[in-house]
């Protein structure tokens, strides 16, 4: 399996189609095969409300294969209010079944590779939502499911949940990761950075499911002077570690965001990558054909 996982958060808002057809056609070019999306992107888009991306890669894919691809998409996280994450619309029964069909017609597919709670519903049980989710990959409809931005004690609890009543364990595990650690008093809303700990629970979890780690380039701000950090990782600790990791990529001829990228596929986790056109994607994935 390609080690690299693209993102498609920004296409058909912040990239057009042509500029999204030519990233994902050079994906699959480069052996890529599974796209990652959400029923909510691209919602912080001036223009967007949710649902773009995911639209844009349904008429894409009327040109493909659709068995040679694996759709990555996401629920539970879309704004209730349009304009905050303060009410999101959750987990619930019923909202699970009618986001599924929403992602579905979107998509254009009659299938979803896998299904991800997006973020936690405190306010749904969550036996009532992995009941749901789970009854979907029982009638084919989706076929691996995964969680994104779960703190680590509502994970352990969703995991004694699903070996409790029998249901469909998670395949995927996704949280904010790089290679630089945010501030401690960083807020990034409902995204959880994943942290030693919670990588080590996750990596002692029964039935193993991958790590993936979304933002690892951060805007590609590795490109970036180390004096030019987003506040929420500007500290001295992180200022040396974009020098080192500037300064190795300088001597391997690579860029830095293609070495961080690398760096953490080698430790085990599969980064998410976005960009905007076709020749910064193959300078991102440059050492893995190297």
């Amino acid at each position: 399996m390609f080690p690299v996982i693209l993102g498609t958060a920004k296409f058909g808002t912040f990239n057009d189609r042509e500029q999204s057809y030519s990233v994902l056609d050079r994906f699959i070019e480069l052996g890529g095969e599974r796209l990652d999306t959400a029923n909510n992107y691209a919602c912080w888009h001036p223009d967007g409300e949710g649902g773009e991306s995911e639209t844009l890669l349904g008429e894409w894919l009327k040109t493909k294969q659709r068995e040679s691809l694996h759709i990555i998409t996401k629920i539970g996280a879309r704004s209730v209010d349009g304009f905050t994450y303060d009410r999101l619309d959750g987990l619930s029964r019923n909202n699970i079944r009618q986001s599924v069909d929403d992602c579905l017609n979107r998509l254009q597919t009659h299938y979803i590779d896998t299904l991800y709670a997006h973020v936690d519903d405190p306010n749904t049980p969550l036996l009532e939502t992995w009941k749901e989710m789970s009854a979907l990959v029982e009638e084919g409809t989706v076929k691996h499911l995964g969680i994104s931005n779960y703190t680590e004690a509502r994970m352990l609890e969703l995991v004694d949940v699903i070996q409790e009543h029998g249901l469909v364990p998670f395949d995927q595990a996704q949280y904010r990761y790089s290679l630089i650690t945010p501030n401690s008093d960083a807020d990034f809303g409902p995204q959880i950075v994943m942290n030693e700990h919670l990588f080590g629970a996750l990596k002692g979890l029964p039935f193993k499911p991958e790590v993936i780690g979304y933002s690892p380039l951060m805007d590609g701000c590795f490109e970036h002077s180390p004096d030019e950090l987003p506040e929420a990782y500007d500290n001295l600790i992180n200022c040396i570690v974009m020098e080192d990791l500037q300064s190795e990529a300088k001597e391997l001829g690579v860029s830095t965001s293609a070495l961080v990228l690398k760096r953490i596929s080698d430790y085990g986790i599969t980064p998410i990558t976005a960009t905007s056109t076709p020749d910064l994607l193959n300078s991102n994935l440059k050492p893995f054909f190297s």
